[in-house]
């Protein structure tokens, strides 16, 4: 039976992040991961704040230099076009805050798999993880290579396993009720499409409908990822197919129309759906759940990525430090880790029910005056969830704006219909 330090399931950025940072400090790691890379996968957008432990692992170098499309911003946008604004990161950002990357994951993902195995890590692709036990020494990995079927034993297990979240649905871990419908997505890639004059041609756009949003995402000269978000119910009330409620959709709202009218699809339509979750307990005595594995919201403010990054590398320090300490992690520990990835998470969750929510989206979408009031929300616009005292205030500040709308409208109503009287996109900058 092979022995490791350190046993990854998933391969995806958290857990070649992960993988990535254990390596460099001398661990013995293995990643096994169920696919061959490069492979399709959604979420395409990468936010500020994740460029940090990218630096710290060594491989931000390699980005900059791979052609990836730089996003300086982000922009959101009313289906019927009466209303816009846009975000930029260097207006009240540090300058290695400024700029992240749209990115196709087939080569993102392949790019940080590969920096893994380049800094250590033992990579088993088109590897099945059937089963696992783990005690208070390490875990037994149970898996499928081929035609093989292999035991493996480590010292410690971290998930990185995305949505399929292999430990926390065979552990039959708690979730939190997170208070979500469920959501259903379509999305394709596609050529043609119009994208914004310079700088913000590089900008992620959300165009907000009355019942969900598109995103739209510039993956290089060519290809634009768009996607349509719902609620699965609203989807099931139309009775029609994924792609017919998407092209229905692109038919009825005239800023996506204006954007997609010279469109061609270059893929299939993909779908998912149901995809809100969110466990209790992230970690234990010897293993630990990263990114997705731990739990996903939605899809709406581009956290997804980061998320996996930070609590890959952040595992991978808890790991470090417990072995240097010759401990499996105390409970103390287990729920300091819990707690951190639960922080990050609810700071997007709050985001993210203010978008859905239509008084916090009006203020959402109306320039602050407040010079300060802007800069917390372009913070929370490029994923900052680690507050000072200063920024934690303001931040509170903007949320008790957007609940007193709904009783006392301070900023103007939106609509939301389908008929387009067109007004200038406000560019905060």
């Amino acid at each position: 039976m092979s022995l490791y330090d350190v046993i990854i399931i998933g391969g995806g950025p958290g857990g070649s992040t992960a993988g990535s940072a254990l390596a460099q400090q001398g661990k013995k790691v293995l990643i096994l991961e169920r696919e061959k890379f490069p492979r399709f996968h959604v979420g395409e957008s990468l936010i500020p704040f994740g460029n940090e432990e990218l630096r710290a692992i060594g491989v931000w170098d390699r980005l900059t230099k791979s052609n990836f499309v730089p996003k300086l911003g982000a922009e959101f946008v009313l289906g019927n076009s009466t209303a816009g604004i846009q975000i930029v990161f260097g207006k009240h950002l540090p300058p290695h805050y400024a700029q992240t990357f749209q990115v196709e994951r087939s080569r993102f993902d392949n790019i940080l798999i590969d920096h893994a195995a380049s800094s250590g890590c033992e990579v088993w692709q088109e590897t099945l993880v059937q089963s696992f036990e783990v005690n208070d020494d390490g875990a037994k990995v149970v898996c499928k290579r081929g035609d093989q079927t292999i035991e493996l034993q480590s010292r410690w297990l971290l998930d990185a396993s995305g949505r399929d979240a292999f430990v926390g649905k065979r552990m039959n871990l708690p979730k939190d009720d997170l208070g979500m419908p469920k959501k259903f997505a379509t999305f394709a890639h596609f050529k043609g499409v119009k994208r914004n004059d310079p700088p913000a041609d590089g900008y992620i756009t959300i165009v907000r409908l009355d019942f969900g949003w598109f995103w739209m995402i510039p993956l290089d000269d060519v290809k634009t990822s768009i996607g349509l978000v719902q609620t699965l119910e609203h989807y099931k009330a139309t009775g029609l197919k994924p792609n017919e409620c998407f092209e229905k959709v692109v038919a009825s709202y005239p800023e996506i129309r204006r954007r997609m009218e010279n469109a061609e699809r270059v893929g299939d339509y993909n779908v998912v759906s149901d995809y809100t979750y969110r466990y209790e307990v992230n970690a234990g005595n010897r293993w630990l759940l990263i990114g997705d594995a731990a739990g996903f919201i939605d899809p709406i403010f581009s956290s997804g990525v980061m998320l996996s990054i930070k609590s890959g590398y952040l595992a991978a320090k808890k790991v470090i430090a417990a072995d240097q300490a010759g401990t499996a992690l105390s409970l103390n520990e287990q729920r300091a880790y819990t707690k951190k990835v639960g922080q990050m998470s609810k700071v997007f969750l709050r985001m993210i029910k203010m978008f859905y929510d239509r008084n916090g989206f009006e203020v959402f979408m109306t320039p602050a005056p407040d010079p300060q009031m802007e800069w917390a929300v372009f913070n929370l616009v490029a994923g900052n969830t680690d507050f000072g005292w200063w920024l934690r205030l303001k931040v509170q500040m903007f949320y008790a704006i957007c609940a007193i709308q709904k009783y006392f409208p301070i900023v103007p109503r939106l609509d939301y219909s389908e008929r387009a009287v067109a007004q200038p996109v406000q560019a905060a900058a």
